[in-house]
């Protein structure tokens, strides 16, 4: 059981939320650990005790732009400084990419935002994923964690700093926790993902360790969706030390150009290409339509981006049925116009073990207004399309209705449709109140 424990900064407290305040408040206990804190307050604002100042926050995440996949952590300490947080990133200085999942894309790094510092390791290449998967140690960037502590810990220097760890991957909150415990700094985990839950086979000790771990030091814990915080609640989390911090869309146009109802049905997919997608479902669709439905399938256009991955070359390599095309790793900047190019955005999960995960494209496709055509195990991310009335969703691996779903998108009228019932749910999904709910909860650490 994760057992609860106590706020350090607790009314009973010198520091209340990002103020610094007197020896002489009322809510102040014990006067030699009132002035230890004022001087921390004054040292990091350069200010006397009792005017107000900003926290300082210690945003820890090894992935981060310019790297591919990472423009949302990018928006995420954005936004924790727009809501009052002083914010420094610490990210890996030398990330390895010889696996494909990530690539360098100067455009996912805009010239504002937080300061970031960039913490190199030791480059083990490979080894740290072949540990992994042994179950020898937690993560394949365990290696950057002395450096990145060392660098972290001269930004959250003491208990009137906040240091936070955004998973995945855990190496973050395993960074932010040490931190933590040098340093004295409040402790923020945030779960943007599922961890134990998706540890499977050897690996699975070692997580529920760590998960143990890392919940029970934390002072505030934020999750992307309810089903995450309902698990943790399960193990023994306060509630009271749970924050839903939902996932929503960073930015979107200020406006959509028509949607016509043009006679071919342009269907794309923007995102990574792993088995936890399974994207290879909708190539499946595909040929299947064209064998029960030519003339359907004549009318369809199927454009997939993402990095080359492994995955992606033992899925979609080879000869792909006509009128789908693999276009490469998209760039950043160019996300936006090729949505707009397109009548129908698709969104895959591969299995139930996905099912308490919403893909942050989906917010994406949202914000451009695309109907969502989906293959979903039934979870939140379900849930939401068929509440909101964002498209079509078929069973997660379903070849035959996904087949039945493609025939049904060259209907204009059925797109049309769609189209305006997104565009009726767009300002429900925007990501920025969530995030600045966040920063605001920090603040009152």
């Amino acid at each position: 059981m994760v057992q609860s424990r106590p706020n350090r900064r607790s009314s009973g407290q010198a520091i209340s939320g990002d103020r610094c305040v007197s020896s002489d408040h009322p809510a102040s206990t014990g006067r030699r650990r009132v002035l230890s804190l004022r001087r921390v307050c004054q040292e990091a604002c350069g200010q006397s005790g009792g005017r107000w100042c900003k926290m300082k926050v210690c945003f820890v995440s090894c992935q981060y732009p310019p790297i591919s996949r990472t423009y949302r952590r990018y928006q995420f300490a954005h936004l924790l400084q727009e809501g009052g947080c002083d914010v420094t990133v610490v990210a890996h200085g030398n990330m390895s990419t010889a696996l494909g999942t990530f690539v360098e894309d100067p455009g996912t790094l805009p010239a504002d935002g937080p300061p970031v510092r960039r913490a190199k390791a030791i480059p083990w290449y490979l080894t740290g994923e072949l540990l992994s998967r042994s179950g020898v140690v937690a993560c394949p960037y365990v290696n950057w964690v002395r450096p990145a502590v060392r660098v972290a810990a001269e930004i959250a220097t003491g208990p009137a700093d906040v240091v936070c760890g955004i998973y995945p991957p855990v190496t973050n909150q395993i960074v932010a926790m040490r931190v933590a415990e040098q340093t004295g700094a409040s402790l923020v985990l945030d779960f943007r993902d599922e961890y134990l839950g998706l540890t499977l086979g050897v690996r699975r000790r070692l997580a529920a360790k760590w998960q143990k771990r890392l919940l029970a030091r934390a002072d505030l814990v934020s999750v992307a969706t309810e089903a995450i915080g309902d698990d943790f609640a399960a193990t023994g989390l306060d509630r009271s030390r749970l924050h839903l911090t939902e996932n929503g869309y960073w930015e979107a146009p200020d406006t959509i150009p028509a949607y016509g109802p043009g006679k071919t049905t342009r269907i794309v997919y923007i995102g990574a290409i792993s088995g936890a997608q399974g994207v290879d479902v909708l190539v499946r669709a595909a040929e299947r339509l064209r064998r029960d439905d030519p003339e359907k399938a004549n009318q369809l256009e199927i454009a997939i981006y993402g990095p080359d991955t492994p995955h992606r070359r033992a899925t979609l390599s080879g000869e792909l049925p006509a009128g789908v095309t693999y276009g490469g790793y998209l760039p950043a900047q160019d996300v936006g116009d090729r949505l707009l190019a397109s009548d129908v955005a698709f969104l895959s999960l591969s299995s139930e073990r996905y099912a308490y995960a919403v893909p942050g494209k989906l917010y994406d496709y949202v914000a451009y207004g695309r109907p969502v055509l989906a293959s979903l195990p039934q979870g939140s991310a379900r849930r939401l399309i068929e509440r909101e009335n964002l498209g079509w969703v078929t069973e997660c691996g379903d070849i035959g209705g996904l087949a039945q779903m493609l025939a049904r998108v060259t209907d204009p009228s059925q797109r049309q449709r769609a189209q305006a019932r997104v565009m009726d749910a767009r300002p429900r999904h925007a990501a920025r109140e969530h995030f600045l709910s966040l920063s605001r909860r920090i603040q009152s650490l």
